[in-house]
């Protein structure tokens, strides 16, 4: 009597662990509210509207329910290039733009759903004189860019109407310096002397654009600046000369964190080699995230492996002393 009272109890508990799983799965759709027939009314740019202006301010009305809104911009004249895709959390969204022809469109999001995309609105940006209320489009380097490289080209998007540009280097480390400041800029790019980053820091680059009557705001980046190599990783399992009767193998070390003034994202590199100088790698993978790693060799045999930590800035640092191990 007891066997069939516990049986059907572990029926039920199995039951309801599957139930809840269901649930679980569920929640975020049940909490969600069903945009599905709902849409989004854009208010500016309107139809046919003209922008005296290179600074373009989008904005709809907001949908209950949606916590992020899609904004896509194309450029008909180049065959309806994707100028913009956008995830906005406000309804509202500004943009510096070229002159040209534009196509703008919005949708609303949530984790679940989403409304379809508004009718497109078409709308023309033109020229000003006025470059108090422009911006400057920059270029190169991205915003926030990590990297060793220190022979860097700055560029931006010529401005209309502007007769010249002015660049300002700032080095962002304890506190702000001005490095260097050069006005008359005629074209639309200038480099710096390598030797200017002195120190691995961030860097902040900032152009505008000049006429005779009226400027622009500055438009800043920032470069960070990291020439310090990770330090190197530590080997954790497999034990040094340790034997397995299987062929999936579990690897673990202790990541080589980067240091210096710049702290820039580390990655690993897990190398397996049939050779101690690694002139035989048989398999070589990179792990963004972690320190471990299941892998699993075709062959019985000894095997040498190590690891290697590379930060996004593009330095490496020392492999850890190797390890081999065995498959029998």
């Amino acid at each position: 009597m007891l066997n069939f009272i516990f049986k059907i109890m572990g029926n039920n508990i199995k039951f309801l662990a599957l139930f809840c799983l269901i649930l679980f799965m569920s929640c975020d759709d049940i909490l969600e509210e069903d945009l599905t027939n709902d849409t989004v009314t854009p208010i500016t740019p309107t139809e046919g509207s003209v922008v005296i202006t290179n600074l373009v301010n989008f904005s709809w009305q907001s949908v209950d329910g949606a916590d992020n809104y899609r904004l896509q911009l194309i450029q008909p004249s180049q065959n309806n290039m994707i100028v913009l895709d956008s995830l906005v959390s406000n309804a509202s969204f500004q943009y510096p733009l070229d002159p040209g022809m534009y196509e703008w469109r919005v949708r609303g999001e949530n984790f679940a759903y989403q409304t379809a995309y508004s009718f497109p609105v078409a709308f023309t940006v033109e020229a000003s004189s006025d470059l108090s209320n422009q911006s400057l489009i920059l270029n190169t380097p991205t915003d926030n860019l990590y990297t060793n490289n220190t022979n860097l080209l700055f560029t931006w998007n010529e401005l209309a109407f502007a007769n010249s540009y002015t660049f300002e280097l700032i080095k962002n480390l304890n506190g702000q310096t001005t490095l260097t400041q050069q006005s008359g800029i005629t074209g639309t790019n200038f480099s710096v002397n390598a030797s200017i980053f002195d120190e691995d820091a961030a860097y902040i680059w900032k152009i505008k654009a000049v006429n005779a009557t009226s400027e622009t705001a500055y438009s800043s980046r920032t470069v960070l600046i990291d020439r310090q190599a990770p330090n190197q990783p530590s080997l954790v399992t497999p034990a040094a000369d340790e034997v397995f009767t299987e062929t999936t193998i579990d690897f673990n070390w202790t990541i080589g964190q980067d240091s210096g003034n710049v702290q820039s994202d580390v990655e690993s590199v897990l190398e397996i080699a049939q050779d101690a100088n690694f002139n035989s790698i048989v398999e070589s993978i990179n792990i963004s995230n972690g320190n471990a790693q299941q892998l699993t060799l075709a062959t019985t045999g000894t095997y040498y492996w190590r690891v290697q930590s590379r930060d996004v800035a593009g330095n490496s640092s020392a492999f850890s002393i190797s390890r081999t191990f065995t498959i029998e």
